[in-house]
């Protein structure tokens, strides 16, 4: 199914966007007020994903960091395995977002080692960046296993389609700075605001097609000044609301 035919329509528009620090005090009434906003955003983007696989079927590879990113990335997943070939996950930290793994593993997901998925890179259709998001983090660029899986991406020839949670791992969410170990997105599925980084710098360059999920946060979000605003091509998208 297109974006069309789902009723997602790209238009551009002249956005305001916000730094990290304003999306994630914008998020902590709703979180306190026990808004489940990752499992919100996880259904956005599994609805985002699974039209893409309808239009090219196949496996899924997930890479899963530590924090909240990870654990949309995960959650996704776990509705995907309805829709996906197979769903493989590769968690790059030690850490995990423990209640998003067991929910993707009890969906039928399996977890493959870095070096695993490097060597299987043509099985899969979509790949989804889950590994860094916006959370406090002096220096941003990838390391280890989950460098060396965006390099392997990187280096094919025909890669698969890539989705990045939030923002592509790497691109600093304020200033759009990133290494050259940043895998480029088909589309950015961004929750609740439009983070600064993904029009300044590299971040045109490295987001692709921005879907900005509507998580609640716009009164919240009135408290803050905006850290930029631009023209965007942007698809608007309501979260489903499930539990």
């Amino acid at each position: 199914m297109s974006e069309a035919a789902a009723g997602l329509l790209a238009s551009r528009e002249r956005v305001a966007a916000y730094s990290a620090d304003a999306v994630r005090a914008a998020e902590k009434p709703l979180l306190a007020e026990g808004r489940p906003l990752m499992r919100w955003a996880a259904a956005a983007l599994a609805d985002v994903v699974a039209r893409q696989l309808e239009t090219r079927p196949g496996a899924l590879l997930v890479l899963a960091g530590a924090g909240d990113n990870g654990g949309d990335a995960l959650f996704a997943a776990a509705e995907l395995c309805t829709v996906a070939e197979r769903v493989d996950v590769v968690l790059v930290r030690d850490r995990v977002h423990r209640a998003a793994l067991d929910a993707a593993l009890v969906a039928g997901a399996r977890v493959r080692s870095a070096s695993e998925a490097c060597g299987a890179l043509a099985e899969y259709a979509l790949v989804l960046d889950g590994i860094l998001g916006i959370g406090h983090l002096a220096d941003r660029r990838l390391r280890g296993g989950a460098r060396a899986l965006v390099e392997c991406v990187r280096a094919l020839d025909e890669r698969p389609i890539v989705v990045a949670v939030d923002l592509p791992s790497g691109l600093d969410p304020d200033d759009g700075t990133a290494d050259a170990a940043v895998l480029a997105a088909d589309i950015t599925v961004t929750f609740g605001a439009l983070k600064a980084g993904l029009i300044r710098g590299r971040g045109p360059e490295l987001s692709g097609r921005v879907h900005l999920v509507d998580l609640g946060l716009e009164p919240y979000l009135q408290l803050a000044h905006p850290a930029a605003t631009a023209p965007v091509e942007i698809v608007r998208v309501t979260a489903p609301q499930r539990p």
